[in-house]
């Protein structure tokens, strides 16, 4: 017996111009409000459209116009629960507002990578760009997009920048309330385990951390300052060398979560306790947070949020609407008494 496919099927533009009695040409100039079209051609292609339930594809309506709607989401970070959260604000706000996205991972230290970058964006036919760091601090890589004058939005840039440009993170701030925390429980002996160096934002938290040590009249011992890359190998190369101290620290504090769980694994293959023997804070309360055992005590970044906002930026500014400044509000007590600490940080 045959069977009937009662799947319906999308429509085409061809059946459009069919149904319309133009050709395709002249469906895709309506599409793309072109001017110079007949106003009784644009109601009949218009009611074609309605009657066909016809959805124009959002990449080929780019191609016709001369604003496109895409956009490209630039980055490269050894953290990919940081890019990940961050991928998500983006998209979820490009979809509402009709932005396609493309995401691009940039090697920052490949070698030609300004090269690459230019034929990219030049190739996409972009709109604009939303950059995370470190491509966000490359003064070289900035100075390259305004010279093709393509709209941008910098997330977590260290540089100081024009306010409608970038998505600015509070990170020294909180980084001494995450240091004023540890030393309120009883810490003196306190490691720093430094971001990746090309990361100014990250760094940031190292600036609070040496500030609220002096506050303390706390002297830093440089031995128990390690130069992390942001992934949980480099923070498991740290930890190695700073649990092996004969004077070992009492509490690490890391730049991230990645590098913050791999100083619970050296760590725990030391047999040294959590948090009995040994305190660990982390940074930006990435999921993995809630895998690790005891839970690890972390500032939350609201990065969904800063993914969403710089979306909404970037796309306020190709619509030439009224960029607002205001901040995302997720500002909560610090709380000393829960295992995860959250905190704002963005501003």
């Amino acid at each position: 017996q045959k069977k009937i496919n009662m799947a319906k099927r999308a429509s085409t533009i061809q059946d459009v111009a069919d149904k319309a009695k133009v050709s395709i040409k002249t469906v895709s100039r309506v599409i793309n409000n072109e001017p110079n079209v007949a106003i009784k051609t644009v109601k009949k292609v218009e009611t074609a459209i309605k009657q066909l339930e016809y959805q124009p594809n959002a990449f080929a309506q780019s191609l016709a116009r001369s604003k496109p709607k895409i956009i490209s989401l630039i980055y490269d970070t050894p953290s990919p629960n940081y890019i990940s959260h961050i991928m998500e604000g983006v998209l979820s706000f490009c979809y509402k507002a009709g932005y396609e996205v493309i995401i691009h991972p940039l090697r920052f230290n490949e070698i030609g990578m300004l090269r690459s970058a230019e034929q990219f964006i030049k190739k996409s036919r972009l709109a604009g760009l939303i950059v995370t760091p470190p491509h966000s601090d490359n003064i070289e890589f900035i100075k390259l997009i305004e010279k093709l004058d393509l709209p941008k939005v910098l997330i977590s840039s260290g540089l100081d920048l024009d306010q409608s440009d970038s998505i600015k993170t509070n990170d020294e701030e909180i980084s001494i309330e995450m240091t004023n925390y540890l030393i309120k429980s009883g810490h003196r002996k306190i490691a720093f385990i430094k971001g990746h160096p090309t990361h100014l934002s990250v760094n940031h938290r190292f600036i609070g951390f040496q500030k609220a040590m002096k506050d303390a009249k706390i002297n830093i011992d440089n031995s128990l300052v390690e130069n992390g890359l942001n992934s949980l190998l480099s923070g498991e190369q740290c930890a190695e060398r700073l649990l092996n101290l004969s004077n070992r620290p009492t509490a690490i504090f890391a730049s991230n979560d990645e590098m913050a769980a791999g100083v619970i694994k050296v760590a725990y293959k030391k047999g040294i306790r959590i948090p009995d023997d040994l305190s660990v804070v982390g940074f930006d309360d990435s999921p993995m947070t809630e895998m690790i055992t005891p839970p690890l005590t972390t500032v939350r970044q609201p990065l969904d949020a800063i993914g969403e906002k710089s979306a909404q930026k970037l796309i306020d500014k190709l619509e030439d609407k009224d960029i607002e400044t205001s901040e995302v509000d997720e500002n909560e007590d610090f709380d000393e008494d829960q295992a995860n600490v959250s905190l704002a940080a963005m501003e």
